[in-house]
């Protein structure tokens, strides 16, 4: 049952990006869609921790909101299943309204009390951002708690969620001051200290005061991609305009042809989710990093700037591995005959391993052999089969580069 003792107030975390673990259940426990039938399950779940007065308006919550669109209820609502073959939790992954955009969220997770204690939740959880990884990993995944779930709070960062200090979505407040204060007295200092380390960075507010409009009111604003670093467009905005792109957490520009705002993407879909913002020593131009949906330019190439007047030769970086990975992401869209790509994608995870082992192999006895030029092309085969093998996996180079920053 929900402690409800602890004062109520909103708490909302958001997961920028899904993290490609995959949690096992205890033997005999399993995870299933929605059949028919289940929502008088469901309601009797949520009744018998507290969530509802009584199970007649959880069923009540669960026909109206989920079932009003029963094919995406078979797909996005998950339900455990005991050893005994009744259900014990359930979690569903839906999407809600924020800022005039559609975005992923985590509904209801819960787990019957006699079953607690065996990570049941957070492998509930885990499945739903898997499926939701699959739809869209460039999207951020929200959801609601409370301090009366403090214990969910922390499952939760365990898998990648931050607090939020403003943030939020549907119709929630955010009460991040008072939630800290309240769950001060009823978790461990460590525990708060973890928390206070998972919240989401603030806005600087002087910073944002304290930008420098030209005389009508504009200021520029470079988009960068955030991943490889490449600068992708120049655009104007206005004091709406970045209060409306720190609001919605996505770049939303000034039309000085149209005399209005415009959210990068409305329209396209290739949205510009912002992940840092800052503005230059004279405070007079903008700089976002950003992880860009699509390509940035209207012409439809990536970035703008595709117009060379001096064309010299850029020493090559690691972001070509990006550059092949994402080769590798759309033969798997669009496959090509004769592709290599396509055949070790086809042939599967033991016969791509296998190339994995033999290219490291080769690149071992170059090394040994002391042949540079040999083990410099040795090793392009081993990175280009682990991007592969990384591909196959549902992982990015980006989930490798995380793990390193991590240990660095």
């Amino acid at each position: 049952m929900l402690d409800r003792t602890i004062s109520y107030c909103n708490v909302i975390m958001r997961c920028d990006r899904i993290l490609p673990m995959e949690i096992r259940l205890p033997e005999g426990y399993a995870i299933r869609t929605y059949q028919p039938g289940d929502e008088d399950a469901w309601a009797e779940l949520e009744f018998s921790i507290g969530d509802f007065a009584d199970a007649a308006s959880a069923r009540e919550k669960f026909v109206q909101t989920y079932l009003a669109d029963p094919q995406r209820a078979a797909e996005r609502v998950f339900f455990l299943t005991a050893p005994d073959g009744h259900i014990a939790g359930s979690v569903i992954a839906w999407e809600s309204e924020r800022c005039g955009m559609t975005v992923p969220a985590i509904h209801w997770l819960v787990v019957r009390e006699d079953h607690q204690g065996q990570g049941l939740g957070r492998a509930l959880c885990q499945h739903a951002l898997r499926f939701l990884r699959r739809i869209d990993n460039a999207k951020p995944v929200y959801l609601h708690t409370q301090p009366w779930s403090w214990k969910a709070i922390l499952l939760y960062i365990s898998l990648g969620f931050k607090l939020q200090p403003r943030d939020t979505f549907a119709a929630y407040t955010n009460d991040y001051t008072q939630a800290m204060e309240v769950l001060r007295g009823v978790v461990t200092q460590d525990q708060l200290a973890v928390m206070a380390a998972n919240t989401a960075a603030d806005i600087q507010l002087d910073n944002v005061q304290n930008v420098r409009y030209d005389v009508h009111g504009y200021v520029p604003a470079i988009a960068q991609d955030a991943v490889t670093g490449e600068v992708l467009m120049l655009a104007y905005m206005t004091a709406e305009s970045l209060q409306a792109t720190l609001d919605s957490g996505y770049a939303t520009y000034y039309s000085r042809s149209r005399q209005e705002l415009w959210r990068k993407g409305a329209t396209s879909g290739h949205l510009q989710r912002v992940i840092t913002l800052a503005c230059d020593c004279d405070r007079d131009a903008i700089l976002m990093q950003v992880d860009q949906t699509g390509p940035a330019c209207h012409t439809g190439r990536k970035s703008c700037f595709h117009n060379p007047i001096v064309q010299g030769e850029l020493p090559p970086t690691a972001a070509i591995l990006d550059k092949v990975y994402g080769t590798i992401a759309d033969r798997a869209v669009h496959p090509k005959e004769g592709s290599y790509t396509n055949y070790l994608l086809n042939k599967g995870v033991e016969k791509i391993a296998k190339k994995v082992g033999e290219e490291a192999s080769e690149t071992i006895i170059a090394a040994v052999k002391g042949d540079a030029d040999e083990i410099a092309g040795e090793a392009a085969d081993l990175l280009y089969h682990l991007l592969v093998l990384l591909y196959n996996q549902g992982l990015t180079p980006q989930d490798v580069w995380r793990k390193l920053e991590e240990r660095h």
